[in-house]
């Protein structure tokens, strides 16, 4: 897991979150520019996250307006 994996994971909660607020966060946590660029490259770490099973998520993900993710239950803080 890289820095970037943890902040991702430190913006997440057990409530299902628009996939584009956990992004925008982690980017501003990173000191990222909020730009097209910046956002999928957090998205695509989300999606990592989502196949390790660190986050849970719904909707399509290649659209972060539309979908959104959370911690697994019982991995909240």
């Amino acid at each position: 897991m890289n820095d970037l994996d943890a902040i991702i994971l430190s913006q997440a909660c057990e409530r299902w979150q628009k996939v584009a607020m956990i992004a925008a966060r982690t980017m501003a946590e990173r000191g990222l520019k909020p730009n097209d660029d910046n956002l999928y490259a957090v998205v695509a770490r989300v999606r990592g996250l989502v196949a390790r099973g660190r986050l849970e998520a719904k909707g399509d993900l290649a659209r972060p307006r539309f979908s959104e993710a959370r911690l697994p239950a019982g991995d909240g803080r």
